[in-house]
């Protein structure tokens, strides 16, 4: 029994390292997408007749200060019909590069594998002491 519990310790105490030091940036990576994402504001774009260098829907919005902002919008074709309405997420630090898509997943899936890691080193801090008592 011994044998093997040489054998298990080091690499207990390893999986224990690795869950702390690798999770621990993962989760503070997803505290940090999150807070950023807390940040954008929501507004309604419309799409304007495209220009001629244009390669995919163009469209206008204001932020809340009144400006009026232009950009392209690559998931959306060329072929959209003029004043449909897009909703539209924004930066107030960078309003000129909006996005479609709402911004309440950022972050998530960094702070579910930190959490799941994090998880896997307390673990194994908790067997690693066990199994000093263990002989």
């Amino acid at each position: 029994m011994s044998d093997a519990l040489t054998v298990i310790s080091p690499v207990v105490e390893l999986f224990g390292w690795f869950g702390f030091v690798v999770g621990v940036p993962f989760l503070l990576l997803g505290a940090h997408a999150r807070h950023r994402a807390a940040r954008y504001e929501e507004t309604v774009a419309v799409v304007i007749p495209p220009p001629a260098w244009a390669r995919a829907a163009v469209a206008r919005w204001m932020d809340s200060s009144g400006e009026l902002h232009e950009t392209q919008f690559g998931d959306h074709p060329l072929e959209t019909p003029v004043e449909t309405e897009i909703t539209v997420h924004y930066d107030p630090d960078r309003p000129s590069r909006p996005r479609t898509d709402a911004p309440d997943d950022d972050g998530r899936a960094l702070r579910a594998v930190g959490r799941v890691l994090v998880g896997v080193g307390a673990a194994c801090a908790v067997a690693s002491v066990a199994l000093l008592f263990v002989e």
